[in-house]
């Protein structure tokens, strides 16, 4: 196995461009998704706005939700496909007790994001005078846990993890692995378009590019996608209405529930310690230049352009 760690020489300037290339095609297919992606969210809420009252507000949130997705998707698809296929070159199984183990780190990554978002978040508003509200958990609140189920927790993942995993790391995972895997993670980050959300979305950005990466099946971390969106939104939402019927025994399993959540942060820790040596990545033949990696993979059109719709979306949201 070492010997598909070696170096196996340099790259050159057609090899950079060729990288630059792949990531300016991923930024683009980015950039239509989201922007088609918000433009029918749009036109879904004012087309259905008169039955508003009709549909109920989950069904009419989660109808618009939804409606996200079906041109938006195929037309990313569409740029995508111009980059060739070449899929992870090592494939390992993930067995259920490394599953469980990846589950408890990414709910300690989803804990420590999340404290992260909130407190930055909490600085600003301190140092602005002004509060920021979290648009997504504002969003949640007002859903009922079905409707969220649907669109969140079953629909979000599966075009989520195609989108950053599958498809970006398909094509550009031959250049560079560990460069992959943070340009995966940073552009899943960028595209919550808020702080509230940047900082766990990264973290979890790593876990399951990192576990696409290894395994070379997608199954493996839509489901982790599936239960960090459930422990993050559906759990908290029932225990909230639980608590409002019954305030002394919501709190005790409001409390237990944070308590699960702290011991994933130490479990996390823990598994991280104990398998580190485990974590690492193959040097690829077809890696970027040295010294040449933010002008192969960032300084190109797509991704610049993406970048720009992420730094718009950030200072909308604030």
């Amino acid at each position: 196995m070492d010997a598909y760690k070696q170096e196996y020489g340099g790259g050159d300037e057609q090899q950079l461009r060729q990288v630059s290339r792949v990531y300016s095609r991923m930024g683009l297919a980015y950039l239509v998704f989201f922007l088609v992606a918000n433009g029918s969210q749009i036109g879904a809420m004012k087309l259905l706005e008169p039955w508003r009252g009709t549909l109920g507000e989950s069904l009419y949130m989660m109808i618009c939700i939804l409606a996200m997705y079906p041109v938006s998707f195929p037309l990313s698809w569409l740029i995508v496909r111009t980059v060739p296929k070449r899929g992870p070159a090592w494939q390992f199984p993930a067995g259920r007790g490394r599953f469980a183990a990846i589950f408890v780190i990414c709910l300690g990554a989803m804990l420590t994001g999340n404290l992260i978002g909130q407190l930055l978040m909490l600085i600003v508003s301190l140092m602005t005078g002004r509060t920021i509200m979290n648009g997504v958990q504002e969003l949640i609140l007002n859903m009922e846990p079905w409707s969220i189920l649907i669109a969140a927790v079953l629909v979000a993942p599966v075009i989520e993890e195609t989108l950053f995993r599958k498809f970006l790391i398909d094509r550009a995972g031959c250049y560079g692995q560990l460069t992959a895997v943070l340009m995966s993670a940073g552009l899943f980050a960028i595209a919550h378009g808020n702080f509230y959300q940047f900082f766990y979305a990264f973290a979890l950005g790593l876990i399951f590019a990192y576990v696409y990466l290894r395994t070379g099946r997608i199954r493996y971390t839509i489901a982790l996608h599936i239960l960090v969106n459930f422990s993050g939104s559906i759990v908290p939402i029932l225990l909230l209405r639980y608590m409002e019927k019954n305030i002394v025994a919501g709190s005790v399993l409001v409390m237990f529930w944070y308590l699960v959540l702290g011991a994933g942060v130490i479990g996390g820790i823990i598994f991280l310690i104990i398998g580190r040596k485990q974590i690492w990545f193959y040097r690829m033949r077809k890696r970027i230049p040295a010294g040449r990696w933010i002008a192969a993979v960032v300084v190109n059109v797509g991704i610049i352009l993406f970048l720009i719709y992420g730094a718009v979306s950030f200072v909308t949201a604030m």
